[in-house]
């Protein structure tokens, strides 16, 4: 059998281990090293004939550092390493990624993602899982309400331009007035790039070009408009987006923290959706030494991931309080029964308070396309890679898209795509008086991706699939009308 094949007699593909390796998220054990070293491939030296990134190239300085560099105010140093992730059903899968400390391949704990970081309109560099920086928290993710709606019975007033919201691992915070700084050094025995997609003049990909083992590259640029983008490497792309080198910029105005931009949706608070999809075999001929050839090998993802999580992980319901808590916080939408007129995401009925939804912001890196599929309520769609969405006289687009801004129960997400859509979080419209009055607690919603390959993966009924779901808040004993 080939070394790129699934092993069909343990049930898990080349350069994924079985269960008994797992004993904790993400952790490996001497033993584990031991056992399986020599069949994952430690030490591999062979080099990618990588293809050349097509982009812009900003001040990029090499120099041989193989350890960490010493730190510059107001620069983020990042680190391309690589390591082994436990996946939902404890195998451990190979990945690689941008960390923000350096690590190696046999390290218990590897880091492959950033914790999020903010670059300030001043100059500043925070290290913060929340934004707006000194927001009050929302407890679980949640955001508390102003009060009771009178002229609506069960519904509330939200509080304008106060929570703060949670952000995932992979994530790059950046004010507009600032300047970004990001110093990328490659640990592994590859060529690696790290690019930013559609951050530079006129959208134009801005990156550090080809940066050998070994070297640094420091990548400067002034904040680009506010927006989504995607950071990755694409080398060889897809695959070492694939493997784990990606992740996100989001761009906020500082004086429209809680609104897509100027005169544009306003929200209570925001969630941002990241999708990856894993492929084991990818990941073990990569593990091995050799170099993955997506037109040889067709991807055939078995894990399907949302802001790092799937399956049960991803609904918060294990047996790990630290991992559904902060699952709660970043991914699983919650919020307390509003009014809200999309003609009018702004409107206050009282000082201090807004009508609006909380805002999604979908980020699919992966090479699936997904469907992310809403239950309860539908979304309303206002724009899709950092082009807003016309209100009215919309169009059809080359790929048979419509656009214009429009209620959603099915948000569609090709590969590299990002789509900003606010859920309303309101009273779902088959919810008759009798049922809605009765209610006293919350009612969960599932959202689960409709497209066949993250339902089928590993099995079916989503074990390793794209799934979350959100929560419209019970009454507030004492407060309901």
């Amino acid at each position: 059998m080939s070394d790129h094949q699934d092993n069909r007699e343990t049930g898990f593909a080349s350069g994924e281990k079985s269960t008994e390796l797992a004993a904790a998220p993400g952790h490996l054990g001497r033993w584990d090293f031991l056992r399986y070293g020599a069949a994952a491939g430690l030490g591999a030296i062979a080099l990618l004939n990588s293809q050349p990134a097509k982009a812009t190239q900003v001040n990029r300085v090499v120099t041989a550092q193989p350890f960490a560099v010493s730190p510059i105010p107001g620069v983020l140093d990042l680190y391309i390493n690589e390591g082994y992730l436990r996946m939902v059903d404890r195998s451990l899968v190979y990945h690689r990624g941008f960390g923000d400390r350096p690590s190696n391949l046999n390290d218990f704990s590897p880091s492959l993602a950033v914790t999020p970081k903010v670059f300030t309109a001043d100059g500043r560099l925070v290290e913060s899982r929340s934004y707006p920086l000194g927001a009050p928290l929302p407890p679980h993710g949640t955001p508390q309400p102003f009060g009771p709606d009178p002229a609506n019975p069960g519904q509330y007033y939200i509080r304008r331009n106060y929570w703060a919201s949670y952000y995932p691992q992979r994530t790059i915070i950046a004010e507009v007035g600032g300047r970004i700084r990001i110093r990328i050094q490659n640990r592994l025995s590859k060529p690696h790039q790290f690019v930013l997609h559609g951050a530079g003049p006129d959208r134009s990909d801005v990156g550090t070009g080809s940066i050998d083992p070994g070297g640094t590259a420091l990548l400067e640029l002034d904040t680009p408009a506010p927006g989504t983008y995607i950071y990755a490497d694409p080398t060889n792309a897809p695959v070492e987006r694939v493997l784990g080198l990606f992740g996100v910029l989001l761009v906020v105005h500082p004086e429209h923290q809680w609104a897509i931009g100027e005169d544009l949706a306003s929200f209570e608070r925001q969630w941002l959706w990241i999708c990856h999809d894993v492929d084991s075999v990818w990941a073990g001929i990569e593990a091995s030494g050799g170099t993955v050839d997506p037109r040889i090998t067709k991807a055939v993802p078995r894990f399907f991931l949302l802001n790092g999580r799937s399956g049960f992980e991803s609904l918060g319901i294990t047996t790990d309080d630290a991992l559904n808590l902060a699952s709660e916080e970043e991914t699983l939408i919650s919020g307390y029964p509003r009014q809200l007129d999309v003609r009018q995401f702004g409107e206050g009925s009282e000082l201090g308070t807004v009508r609006g939804g909380q805002l999604v912001r979908m980020v699919n890196p992966g090479i699936v396309f997904h469907q992310m599929h809403f239950h309860g309520n539908h979304l309303w769609t206002v724009g899709r890679n950092n082009y807003n969405w016309p209100r009215r006289n919309g169009f059809v687009d080359p790929e048979g898209h419509v656009v214009i801004q429009q209620w959603e129960d099915v948000v569609e997400l090709e590969p590299m795509d990002r789509k900003d859509c606010i859920i309303p979080i309101k009273r779902p419209p088959d919810a008759i008086n009798p049922v809605w009055d009765a209610r006293t607690t919350d009612w969960e919603y599932p959202m689960h991706c409709h497209a066949e390959p993250s339902q089928t993966a590993a099995g079916g009924l989503y074990p390793g699939g794209l799934v979350a779901h959100w929560t419209l808040k019970a009454p507030i004993k004492g407060a309901a009308l």
